[in-house]
Parts: structure tokens; C-alpha cells; sequence
């Protein structure tokens, strides 16, 4: 059921783009584009095609499983899930049917199923998968209900942060172009808090102002050898002793949707268990840390913007051609340049004169 009854402006929604942007195609950011280095980066979201891009960011079996994970855990819980309106092609919030956790765990095992593999390795890892994923939503769950979960719970929740959406005194410096994420839980809203649940916010933040903003992260056991009998031995994950940093900011870009006051959770879950990060146990979780990260994230992003702009009167081919020139690629990086096609990853070589 679409909730007419709600005013969602796109975060997406274009105000007066930089000519560099409009000349590349190019209108957010996320927290996933800060992860890599500035040349994977380039060639990644600048230079390859939307067709290219899709062909990159194609789906593996850990994926489709954290997918699957989540998936379950909103179809119990959420009143509300933001999801892609067929019509207008644009992400709007909708009403979910809640399901029991029995139901919801069957049915996001029917929809794995259907899955299929890129590769025999990815094939091994769906069949590996398929036994974790109950398993990773019974502690992922065992993770939120210790957090508490209170109504009404809002999944996916798009935002957008930019210059406007932040408050002055918190002295952050912003990209010219918004960074944009979906929240994969937040914990009920002011409407349970009274009408002025705090003086301290503004009444642009009061209409979805949760408890709790929470972060989920499934891992998934590690391929491993071939066995002598022809099957394949696993690696079993177990929830990691320290968060990954990359994780880290993409919980600092939530935050920012309300200027920091909300509290936020990271969970990781595995088939053997689940860990929380939140301030207590990790300094990048405080506010403090939240609005460093931030900043961390938002450099990042003016750095390559101020590379941009230089060639802005260019045509699209030479400011990239000039950008390539102020960036090292880093043929050797650990994961940067990962999901690239061969030819893909040789038109990268020569683009840097890489042999």
C-alpha cells in the first residue's frame, strides 16, 4: 500500500549542479564511491557507462544473502519500507505486511533460490549460503531485539546530505554535489516522544525523528579449499572484533540526516553469532567521531571535486583525460579495481598508460 498521505521530496532532485557534473553525468555521491581511490573512482562512476556501471556492480551469492538477510528481518518488523514506486520510478514509502519470522525466513529462501550464480565458485558459495542465511537471521535478529526494537520501525529511509541539510554550528564542510544513502533500520519516531520531544531539534527533523538509527552487515564463511572427494571446504566467518571504517562512515552519513543526535548501532551477524558497535565500545560511533568521519568522507569527495572543476570548460572526454593525469591508479590496490571485465580492466591500463 503506497502512503499517500506522506511528502517525500527525491533526494536526488537537482538543484544548480557544478557544469563539471553536468557534463558528466554525474548529480550524488554515496559512501561506497569514498570506499575506493580516486582513479578506481573515476573510472568506475565517470568514465565507464550506465550500461558499463550495471555490468560492474553486478550481484554474487554474499550479496544476494546480506540482500535475503535483511529482506527477512524488514518483512518482520518494518511498518514502513521505502521502496522504488513502479509509476514514478522514484524510492517512496510504503506500507509492509508484516509476516511471521517463520514466513518471512521461507520466503526470502524461496527468493535465493531463484538466484543464479556468476561462476562455479559463486555456486559453491549459493549452496554454502543457502544453509547460513537462517541462521545469520536468527542471530542478526537476536542483535536487534537486544537493541529493542520499538514501533514503528522505518527500513530503507532515503536520505540526502548536503550544505542545507546540515546545521550550521556543527562546522562540517560540504561536497558540492549530495551524498545520498538508505537506512537499513530506524527505531520508532517523535510521535511516540510528545509533540516536543526536545528543544534541541528542528521541526524540519521532528516529523521522522527516530531512537535508534541501525546499520546491519551479514558475513558470510570464506571459500575454501577443494577437497579431495571434489567438495568444498568453508572458512566459517565470526563477527569481526572491530568494525571496518568504510562501515563506519556510511553510519556517519545516517547520522548526519539528523545532525548527529541520533544514537547509531552497527551489527554484524554471522552464522556463529552477532556484534554491537555503538559508543560505547567504539569512539567512531560517538558524535565526535560521526562528525569526523564525515568530514573524512566529505574531503574526499571536495578533493576530486576541485580536480573536476579545473577542466570544467573541457568537453566531458578531456576533463577526463586531465584528471586521469592527477591521479595515481594503483593497478595493485587490494579490491579497487575488482569486478572489472579484462578488457574492462585493460582500457583502464591504457587510459593511465599502465602496462
Amino acid at each position: 500500500m503506497q502512503l499517500n498521505n506522506k511528502i517525500l521530496q527525491d533526494p536526488l532532485k537537482e538543484k544548480t549542479l557544478p557544469e563539471f557534473a553536468i557534463k558528466l553525468g554525474i548529480n550524488h555521491y554515496s559512501s561506497t564511491q569514498f570506499s575506493i581511490p580516486d582513479a578506481a573512482w573515476l573510472f568506475k562512476y565517470i568514465y565507464c557507462t550506465q550500461e558499463q556501471r550495471r555490468e560492474l556492480f553486478e550481484s554474487n551469492s554474499a550479496m544476494e544473502a546480506g540482500k535475503r538477510v535483511g529482506e527477512a528481518l524488514q518483512r518482520v518488523y518494518a511498518e514502513t519500507i521505502y521502496k522504488i514506486n513502479p509509476l514514478t520510478k522514484k524510492i517512496s514509502p510504503t506500507q509492509n505486511e508484516k509476516l511471521s519470522m517463520e514466513n518471512a525466513v521461507q520466503e526470502q529462501i524461496e527468493i535465493f533460490k531463484d538466484y543464479v550464480p556468476v561462476d562455479e565458485k559463486d555456486s559453491d558459495k549459493k549452496i554454502k549460503y543457502l544453509e547460513e542465511v537462517p541462521e545469520i537471521i536468527k542471530n542478526a535478529d537476536a542483535g536487534l531485539k537486544e537493541l529493542g526494537v520499538a514501533s514503528p520501525v522505518t527500513c530503507e529511509r532515503q536520505i540526502s546530505i548536503d550544505a542545507d541539510s546540515l546545521e550550521e554550528n556543527l562546522q562540517i564542510v560540504t561536497s558540492l554535489l549530495p551524498v545520498v544513502g538508505r537506512i537499513d533500520f530506524d527505531f520508532g519516531n517523535q510521535n511516540e516522544l510528545g509533540e516536543n520531544p526536545t528543544e534541541a531539534f528542528s521541526s524540519s527533523l521532528a516529523s521522522a525523528f527516530p531512537h535508534k538509527i541501525i546499520e546491519l552487515k551479514t558475513k558470510y564463511s570464506r571459500l575454501g579449499k577443494v577437497k579431495k572427494d571434489g567438495s568444498r571446504s568453508f572458512l566459517v566467518s565470526s563477527p569481526p572484533a572491530t568494525p571496518s571504517f568504510n562501515h563506519l562512515v556510511q553510519c556517519a552519513v545516517y547520522a548526519a540526516n539528523w545532525n548527529f543526535k541520533i544514537p547509531v548501532y552497527l551489527i554484524y551477524a554471522t552464522a556463529t553469532g552477532y556484534q554491537i558497535f555503538d559508543s560505547t565500545n567504539c569512539h567512531h560511533l560517538t558524535q565526535k567521531g560521526l562528525i569526523k568521519n564525515l568530514q573524512i568522507m566529505m574531503r574526499t569527495f571536495i578533493r576530486r571535486e576541485k580536480i573536476l572543476s579545473q577542466y570544467q570548460e573541457l568537453t566531458k572526454e578531456e576533463i577526463i583525460e586531465n584528471a586521469v593525469d592527477m591521479m595515481d591508479m594503483n593497478a595493485d590496490h587490494p579490491y579497487a579495481w575488482n569486478g572489472l571485465t579484462p578488457e574492462l580492466l585493460k582500457e583502464a591500463k591504457d587510459l593511465w598508460k599502465v602496462s
